[in-house]
């Protein structure tokens, strides 16, 4: 079970080699490599014009950048899927004994330690097949769940605190049982550790080899040029219509993540901006 555990496909056809050579020779590419043509953002109503009419020339040339980060951002993103999708069936489960709690896909579930892919997206496992782990009640309701795992810190930590425990009894026969429980924990805690420890470094190889570390710099550092682009453009005044589409298109792509987080209902001041961005994208872009 643990080895079926530990690989989901054992054989790899060479045409697997050449896309994962052609991932990784993207992944070493400098960060001053020309970027892919991509869809860009609307510039309200301006797109086929270089500079709008009476518009402040510093804005036009910094939402200019800012669409160029933003390529950047959407071509470094495209890659992450694409190695993910890549790995995706060389990547292997974690073996069921150190499977934790389920729903740790929901973030105020588990803020940390869940089961992930290789680029550390939250991974579903199909829950028919965990009977033992999982009650019928839950198997029918959830179709998939996502698991926190027992680290080989979190395993080694138990063992050592089972190994320090002093069994005690009040008679012969249940110092025995005590002895006896603590026994089983500690070749318990001992199993689980040899797994995480084998599941830990299987995991860390691959990630090694698919050059993973390097796509998810290049979506960070792209991240952040998005946003230090969308601030520079947020900074300078609009003088037309044209340029407060400019803004808003920053602002609303700039900011899309804490965007997400806000309800249509939402009576605060950042529901306010949120919405006003909206009408001020609809307005702009109705003018075109």
């Amino acid at each position: 079970m643990e080895a079926q555990s530990m690989t989901q496909a054992a054989i790899v056809g060479n045409s697997d080699v050449s896309r994962r050579s052609l991932l990784l020779g993207m992944a070493a590419a400098s960060s001053s490599a020309a970027v892919a043509v991509v869809p860009t953002p609307a510039r309200a109503a301006s797109d086929s014009a270089a500079t709008p009419v009476g518009e402040n020339p510093e804005l036009v040339a910094a939402y200019d950048r800012f669409k160029g980060a933003w390529a950047e951002l959407k071509t470094a993103k495209a890659n992450l899927d694409w190695l993910a999708d890549e790995w995706r069936h060389r990547w292997p489960l974690a073996p069921e004994e150190i499977l934790l709690n389920a729903n740790a896909q929901n973030d105020f579930h588990v803020p940390s330690g869940a089961e992930t892919d290789i680029v550390g997206r939250r991974l579903l496992r199909d829950t028919s097949t965990l009977t033992k782990r999982l009650s019928r009640d839950f198997r029918g309701k959830e179709r998939q769940t996502c698991f926190t795992l027992r680290t080989s810190e979190k395993a080694r930590e138990m063992r050592d605190r089972w190994e320090r425990t002093v069994p005690k009894g009040r008679t012969e026969k249940s110092l025995a049982r005590n002895r006896a429980f603590r026994e089983e924990a500690i070749r318990e805690c001992t199993r689980e550790l040899a797994l995480a420890e084998q599941y830990e470094a299987e995991t860390a190889r691959l990630r090694a080899e698919s050059g993973v570390a390097m796509v998810l710099q290049r979506v960070k550092d792209a991240d952040r040029k998005l946003n230090a682009t969308a601030a520079e453009v947020s900074f300078l005044p609009a003088l037309t219509l044209e340029g407060v589409g400019m803004k808003a298109t920053a602002a609303s792509i700039g900011a899309h993540d804490l965007i997400k987080l806000v309800v249509l209902e939402d009576k605060s001041p950042l529901g306010q901006i949120a919405r006003l961005v909206g009408s001020v994208l609809q307005v702009t872009r109705g003018q075109a």
